[in-house]
């Protein structure tokens, strides 16, 4: 009996048996490679509280310690603001917002460092849409150093990221996700 070429399936390797030799290869499979389980590809997916991503972001800034000695304070709407983003690159804007506003307040060691995570709902006549603010008591930030790569990584999921320095000291970085379609006027 001849043996054929038989390829079978599993989650990360292809197994093929060779007509020549009949020993099995393991060989890497480009269709599994990405393979990923059915809850990560859904909280990929579904849409994200905002408040409560901003809060899982930086409680695992916190659980790495890169936010020692920070105080952080919420201000989080009492309704859910829901946005579709991927969940994973929208969670590294924030990260990077975070550690950089960390980064900042280091810089100065005479001051309180006082972290802000803001959450703003989208405004009920569609004029805005929801916004994720991060302010500190640093330094003032360079936005071309420190921020560039990331307000471009912001563009292409359709969101804008602004840095403002504050007249008393500290940054406001601020994700302006889009306003719904239909205008109030």
């Amino acid at each position: 009996m001849m043996a054929t070429p038989a390829t079978t399936v599993t989650a990360r390797k292809t197994l093929s048996v060779e007509p020549q030799t009949g020993t099995a290869q393991p060989q890497a499979s480009a269709t599994f490679d990405n393979v990923v389980s059915l809850d990560a590809y859904l909280r990929e997916t579904l849409p994200l509280d905002l408040s409560e991503l901003a809060q899982d972001v930086v409680a695992q800034m916190l659980t790495e310690g890169r936010l020692d000695n920070v105080d952080i304070h919420y201000h989080l709407p009492n309704e859910s603001v829901q946005v579709e983003l991927p969940r994973r690159q929208f969670s590294q804007i924030i990260e990077h917002m975070v550690a950089t506003a960390a980064e900042a307040m280091k810089a100065l060691a005479n001051r309180a460092h006082v972290l802000r995570v803001i959450v703003e709902p989208a405004d009920p006549f569609g004029d805005f849409g929801p916004r994720l603010r991060v302010q500190d008591t640093g330094a003032s930030v360079i936005v071309e150093d420190a921020l560039q790569a990331t307000i471009e990584r912001a563009e292409t999921l359709g969101t804008k990221l602004t840095v403002k320095n504050r007249p008393t000291g500290g940054n406001i970085f601020t994700v302006e996700l889009p306003a719904e379609q239909v205008r109030s006027w």
